[in-house]
């Protein structure tokens, strides 16, 4: 349900921004054709990826992975050669700043200087002082990664997003992604599409409003609270919605 922030830790401010977005976002000319970052491209939704080395010719050491998935064809640089962190007001890009090192089995990937971007499309955002830690293993023909997100901004504690598969496919084949623009809804120049606090439409924000399991309002608010199991016995003393919304689905992860 768009608007549904249940399991995300937000904090005040990650609440506070969720309630003001706007899906007219979408239309504004500047983000008709955003990219999204690395760790989101992962999971939303879940698509083909492909992953090579760079080497040092002189001297046959790895320097670094690369990544290039499929979805809105987002790449990433791992490094692997244990340069330093750029200073706190180096550039920040889509993709980040991101350092590998082993952990037995496991990479663990290290990625800083991210830009303001989505956890899913529908408000809810990480801040550009987000750190992000993917643990990468190969089980046999499969590769697994988990995403844990720390961002001191919009979540009041660590988020782990979820833990994703992908089979090795040596013939794959990558079609190319390009974004093109379209227009659904004109949004007028210099004006950037919000709600006022408590004023939003969206379904997951309305009491009244029914998703397919009448999941109580107070849990699709999100918080620390309801990342836990134990949440569902504190959910059954509330009341639950009773009104179906047409079209109330979630766009994105």
């Amino acid at each position: 349900m768009t608007g549904d922030a249940a399991g995300v830790p937000l904090s005040a401010a990650g609440r506070w921004l969720a309630d003001s977005w706007s899906p007219a976002n979408f239309d504004t000319a500047e983000w008709v054709c955003r990219p999204h970052a690395w760790d989101y491209s992962l999971e939303g939704p879940l698509s083909q990826m492909r992953i090579w080395t760079e080497v040092e010719q002189a001297t046959q050491k790895l320097l670094a992975y690369h990544g290039h998935i499929n979805q809105e064809e987002q790449e990433t640089t791992i490094w692997m050669d244990g340069r330093p962190r750029p200073p706190a007001y180096a550039l920040h890009t889509w993709s980040g700043f991101a350092t590998g090192e082993w952990d037995g089995n496991v990479l663990v990937v290290t990625t800083t200087h991210l830009k303001e971007t989505y956890i899913r499309r529908s408000g809810l955002m990480v801040s550009d002082r987000t750190v992000v830690r993917t643990r990468w293993k190969r089980i046999g023909d499969y590769l697994q990664a988990t995403v844990i997100i720390y961002d001191p901004v919009y979540l009041a504690v660590p988020y782990i997003r979820t833990t994703m598969m992908w089979v090795s496919d040596p013939g794959m084949r990558m079609d190319p992604y390009p974004c093109e623009e379209a227009t659904e809804t004109a949004v007028p120049r210099g004006k950037v599409p919000h709600f006022l606090p408590g004023k939003s439409p969206l379904p997951g924000l309305d009491p009244e409003a029914r998703d397919r399991f009448a999941t109580p309002v107070e849990a699709r608010l999100g918080g620390p609270e309801t990342m836990y199991p134990e949440y569902i016995a504190k959910m059954r003393a509330f009341r639950r919605p009773t009104r179906s919304v047409t079209g109330a689905t979630e766009f994105g992860p």
